[in-house]
């Protein structure tokens, strides 16, 4: 019996060792196979990983071209950019100084410095290249609104005059104006706030005549309404006093309005003080002028309404060829103009903006600007002045 179950059991225990070694064999089969997998999908993962790389690689290096490329061409721009004022004020310099050439087609006129101005050219025919779309009904209906695209717009220029006698007529004049002269009389002395009008050697109306000039040089800085006021009485006084044009067949008028229309565009103007010869206006004195800078050429654009409103009242009854003077005064500084208005354009205005007509305002001294005409408180300034309001 014994000896049944030992053999029984070395039979089990030969069994056991078997399905041992069978298992130990399924196991090592099952990790080589897993291992084999494992292997090859890690190789799989570092193609494929170095695929992406590459790409990577070739995408960045087309970045990379593409940044040097726009650096490049970022730095020729700024290159470009930085030798382009300087071409551009070297050609501007050389436009100058062959236009300079040619005085009579020249205006001159102020940029931000009263005592600086720079010269441009302007011809007749006119360019709207900038201003395309400016237009009859962008005209102001009031002269204080009028501005340089108005000046363009109504076929307009104002042009330097070469010399005194193509604004001013030659005629005599009488010596009583000397009184006014006053060589020892001069902008400095003017600026002293002692200065006595009782030391003046002269009469009454000569003395009267300083002491306003006085104020308007002593008030040159202070707001607008007190200079305008300053200088109403000074030209006042030269106006009925010094000049006597208020004295027939002369008469003078004060802030009479004027209109005109430019086909259905109604335009009001003010003008201070008009001096008519029997009911016909001859010379306009300027003075009150609004928005006096650049951009209105300094008060040319309102002048330019002004003359025009005069012309057309003279014109009511049969429109003819006219001359009209003009006088503007800012502070001290006095300019003239003369304009040449012809019959044919103030009939073509009537109908709408001028195309085929234009006219031609000429202006003495040459220059434009605040203070670029004659110094009233200088003697040689008042000495033009009084002359060339006498001659008119």
């Amino acid at each position: 019996m014994s000896l049944k179950k030992e053999k029984k059991q070395k039979q089990k225990n030969v069994k056991s060792e078997s399905h041992l070694k069978s298992t130990t064999k399924n196991i090592k089969n099952e990790s080589e196979s897993f291992l084999a997998q494992k292997t090859s999908r890690k190789q799989k993962n570092e193609r494929s990983s170095t695929g992406i790389t590459r790409q990577d690689s070739g995408f960045t290096r087309v970045i990379k071209d593409l940044s040097i490329r726009f650096d490049s061409s970022f730095r020729n721009a700024e290159r470009k950019s930085e030798s382009l004022p300087k071409k551009t004020i070297q050609k501007a310099q050389e436009t100058v100084e062959q236009s300079s050439t040619v005085p009579d087609r020249c205006i001159t006129r102020q940029v931000s410095d009263p005592t600086r101005t720079r010269d441009y050219s302007i011809h007749s025919s006119f360019s709207f290249s900038s201003r395309s779309s400016y237009d009859l009904k962008d005209l102001p209906h009031y002269a204080s609104n009028f501005t340089e695209d108005d000046i363009r717009i109504l076929n307009a220029t104002f042009i330097p005059a070469s010399n005194e006698n193509e604004v001013i007529p030659a005629v005599e004049t009488t010596n009583f104006l000397r009184t006014y002269i006053m060589q020892n009389i001069t902008c400095v002395t003017l600026e002293r706030c002692d200065f006595d009008v009782g030391n003046i050697n002269s009469d009454g109306h000569v003395k009267t005549f300083f002491y306003k000039l006085h104020q308007v040089v002593m008030n040159a800085g202070l707001d607008v309404g007190m200079k305008e006021s300053k200088t109403d009485s000074l030209v006042t006084h030269l106006l009925y006093r010094a000049i006597d044009f208020d004295n027939w067949p002369l008469a003078v008028k004060v802030k009479e309005k004027y209109k005109i229309k430019v086909s259905d565009k109604k335009i009001m103007a003010i003008a201070e003080f008009v001096i008519e010869k029997q009911g016909v206006a001859m010379t306009i004195i300027v003075e009150h002028l609004e928005n006096v800078d650049v951009t209105t050429d300094f008060g040319e654009a309102q002048i330019l309404a002004k003359i025009l409103a005069v012309a057309n009242v003279n014109t009511k009854e049969k429109v003819t060829n006219q001359t009209l003077f003009t006088v503007r005064v800012i502070s001290t500084y006095v300019t003239f103009y003369k304009a040449t208005i012809s019959k044919a354009y103030l009939k073509e205005i009537r109908k709408g903006l001028p195309k085929r007509r234009s006219i031609e305002i000429q202006r003495w001294p040459g220059q434009n600007g605040l203070r670029t005409g004659f110094d009233f408180a200088s003697p040689k300034g008042r000495q033009a002045v009084l002359t060339a309001l006498a001659r008119i």
